[in-house]
């Protein structure tokens, strides 16, 4: 009997349970502080990417070298945004004119860029979350 109280007087192993029961919430936080800093650098890069894309076509006068500059620029993402995988972007230039009220012309040029997450700790996140995030889309406008 006295070797029974002794036994649930010590607490030895304490220290190891209570880390065993708080170690699986420390690392769940940890990846989604991960996952979501890498959504958000991802994303962040995207629109980026797209803006910059419109600024370097500014420089051509016609709409089919602004396209064809812009899509030159589009190739090549890793050389500026580190975060952007070229293989899982898909792009749409779209040129537009419109006339506005008082007669102008106006010709603008939109990118919408697709990035594709599978693979990403994002993409890890959602499986497990179900929350539907396969992709994220960024677009740019300007009026030349």
């Amino acid at each position: 009997m006295n070797l029974f109280r002794r036994h649930l007087q010590e607490d030895e192993g304490a220290t190891a349970v209570e880390f065993a029961l708080v170690l699986p919430v420390l690392l769940s936080i940890l990846f989604g502080i991960i996952a979501f800093g890498q959504y958000f650098a991802i994303a962040n890069s995207l629109q980026q990417f797209a803006a910059e894309a419109l600024r370097y076509s500014v420089s051509e006068p016609f709409m089919a070298d602004r396209e064809a500059r812009a899509n030159s620029f589009l190739n090549s993402p890793g050389e500026r945004f580190a975060f952007l995988d070229a293989t899982k972007i898909s792009r749409t230039v779209t040129p537009s004119e419109t006339v506005t009220e008082s007669g102008l012309t106006v010709t603008a040029l939109q990118i919408t860029l697709t990035y594709d997450l599978s693979g990403t700790a994002v993409d890890i996140a959602d499986r497990f979350l179900g929350i539907g995030i396969a992709d994220i889309t960024r677009s740019s406008y300007l009026a030349y």
